[in-house]
């Protein structure tokens, strides 16, 4: 009976060991430092082409005589955008992938790519028409600060998910969002409107789940893809748009511009689909993963000191020292992050950063 006993033993460790070698393993992806650090370095540069868009934007509602209607904007820059990624795609593609994308990461056009984009593109198409209307009613500066609030959205939605953010990631959004508050209150911004700022938060709103969805989608679409599709599903959506809600005011505009107005428009559109629209989120995608969202926020979160600087500078939008002591909050709080060590791939909770 002992010998049975002993048998049945072994035969049942043996089903558990040719069990668990069956079952699929999956390894946490491991950032290491230089990583991160370029990750950190890639979404400071990401921040600055973001930081851009405000002011270029702005300047194509009031430097021209015939404004062009915000939805007929985005779909000419979603347009432009797309180009930009097919004909720069060989350009492109010499970038590294990031190290926490999944093995099994498809790069080819099959239902998941696809419906990648097609989430990331609705939620993007709908976030940058809020931004465009809110953008051409309120200030460059102001409209930025407000489209920020994803600093304080991005680490709490993470936090409802169970996933561990660091007290030192904490201490520098609340610092983040208190030189939001201060900046936002700035009374020199004469500006500012309040139907203006509603569109800019409900812009924030977007952004927001844009920057979570697209960290899990970053994981299973490689980077080239994923946006080529983000892009394509944006710019079908943009141009869908026009005729359904700004037929009339499309239709007005383009009767009525001018050659100069076109000229003054032309490399506006064209920073702000390529190089915003286009290049910034594909950067976005590998940096993003190696720094995780809500870390990510933190150094995002700079990006309306730098569309004030370029406002004050191209714009002559100007700031008083309630605004400047709210952007030394934001670098403070930019610092705090960026002396946070990297995510731990192997923390103890059961979901971690990366």
């Amino acid at each position: 009976s002992v010998a049975a006993s002993r048998s049945g033993t072994l035969q049942c460790a043996e089903e558990a060991r040719i069990a668990e070698a069956a079952s699929p393993v999956v390894a946490r992806p491991s950032i290491t430092g230089a990583e991160y650090s370029r990750g950190l370095a890639t979404v400071s540069f990401v921040t600055l082409l973001f930081a851009s868009n405000s002011p270029v934007l702005r300047s194509a509602f009031t430097s021209v005589e015939h404004v062009p209607p915000p939805l007929l904007v985005n779909a000419v820059a979603s347009g432009t955008a797309l180009s930009g990624l097919i004909v720069g795609a060989p350009l492109l593609r010499g970038v590294p992938a990031p190290a926490s994308i999944e093995a099994s990461a498809t790069s080819e056009l099959n239902r998941e790519s696809l419906r990648a984009g097609a989430e990331l593109g609705l939620v993007k198409c709908v976030g940058t028409s809020f931004n465009l209307y809110g953008l051409s009613l309120t200030s460059a500066d102001h409209g930025a600060f407000l489209i920020q609030l994803t600093t304080l959205l991005v680490p709490v939605a993470q936090a409802f998910q169970g996933v561990p953010i660091p007290p030192r990631i904490w201490a520098a959004v609340g610092t983040a969002l208190v030189g939001l508050a201060i900046f936002t209150a700035d009374p020199s911004d004469a500006a500012a409107s309040l139907t203006g700022d509603a569109s800019c938060v409900a812009a924030a709103l977007c952004y927001a789940l844009y920057d979570l969805r697209l960290f899990v989608w970053g994981k299973r679409v490689t980077p080239l893809r994923l946006i080529q599709n983000k892009v394509a599903a944006q710019a079908a959506l943009a141009v869908t748009a026009v005729p359904l809600l700004a037929y009339a005011d499309a239709r007005q505009f383009v009767e009525s511009v001018t050659p100069s107005d076109l000229v003054a428009l032309a490399p506006l559109v064209l920073w702000s689909g390529i190089v915003v629209n286009g290049v910034a989120p594909f950067l976005q995608v590998g940096g993003q993963q190696a720094v995780g969202p809500a870390r990510a926020q933190v150094v995002y979160a700079s990006g309306p000191l730098w569309a004030a600087l370029l406002s004050l500078a191209v714009l002559g939008e100007t700031i008083g020292p309630q605004g400047l002591l709210g952007g030394a909050a934001f670098l403070a709080a930019v610092l705090l992050a960026a002396g946070t060590p990297a995510p731990d791939p192997a923390c103890e909770e059961e979901v971690c950063e990366v």
